[in-house]
């Protein structure tokens, strides 16, 4: 370690956020969720492990735990990952970015979101659609699971019985994995529940960013390809059929 870089003691760095968030709530700069401190001192724990960490000012820290509040998440529920990213006036910065349960949170919370189902299409599914006022209706879908992926569309029933069904390619859907720096990673040894997840990132990612309160900034965030991220385990989704019945659609 270079000299000057002091060593990242999270009890210490703990104190002085909370302490910080503190003092920001009783100005009334911010509004924090009652279970703050716990929420912090869970993250800051495991912030330890991440590279560079250690040259992340507290108060850099800080702005990235108000943020996530902002956006109504919890670390502790895998609702977002954290790395550290190069600024160009600051030095090092704390970024977070959403994971699919965050997004699955909030948009049951805010967009008044019932359900999420992320289902794949396989080449060997008899599958029919046709759009009414601009609307994807799915007339028909007997999955087979066997060949290869074509395609996957995402079901989002709402509270009100309302019903939103967003199809996307498979060259979409691989677009989206070639943005990702686990893209090749060993969470792809199980390609469908992969592919399921990015069919629900895609769409209520969408979905909460024109219909919601949250302070967006976070979460088209991406991380640079020059840090590292820590992984956390994720929960399979699993795939419901969905059937209801004109026209065949080729993907």
């Amino acid at each position: 370690m270079e000299t000057g870089v002091k060593l990242f003691e999270p009890l210490n760095v703990r104190n002085e956020v909370v302490k910080q968030m503190e003092q920001m709530q009783e100005a009334k700069f911010v509004k924090l969720p009652e279970n703050y401190k716990e929420s912090a001192f869970f993250a800051i724990e495991k912030l330890a492990s991440l590279p560079d960490i250690e040259r992340v000012p507290a108060i850099g820290i800080t702005k990235a735990l108000i943020s996530m509040f902002a956006n109504k998440l919890d670390f502790r529920k895998n609702h977002c990952y954290f790395f550290v990213q190069n600024d160009k006036n600051t030095g090092k910065s704390l970024r977070f970015g959403w994971q699919y349960q965050g997004l699955i949170s909030v948009a049951k919370s805010q967009c008044d979101v019932y359900e999420v189902t992320p289902v794949l299409i396989y080449e060997n599914d008899t599958y029919e659609c046709h759009y009414e006022y601009g609307s994807l209706i799915i007339d028909k879908h007997v999955p087979t699971f066997e060949g290869k992926i074509k395609g996957g569309y995402c079901v989002v029933d709402f509270n009100d019985k309302k019903r939103l069904v967003k199809f996307f390619t498979m060259a979409e859907l691989d677009k989206r994995r070639d943005t990702s720096m686990a893209k090749n990673g060993k969470f792809w040894n199980w390609e469908r529940e992969m592919y399921e997840k990015t069919l629900i990132n895609a769409t209520l990612k969408r979905l909460i960013e024109t219909s919601s309160d949250i302070d967006v900034e976070n979460l088209y965030e991406e991380q640079p390809e020059t840090t590292q991220r820590t992984i956390v385990d994720a929960e399979i989704v699993q795939q419901k059929e969905i059937a209801e019945t004109t026209k065949k659609v080729q993907i």
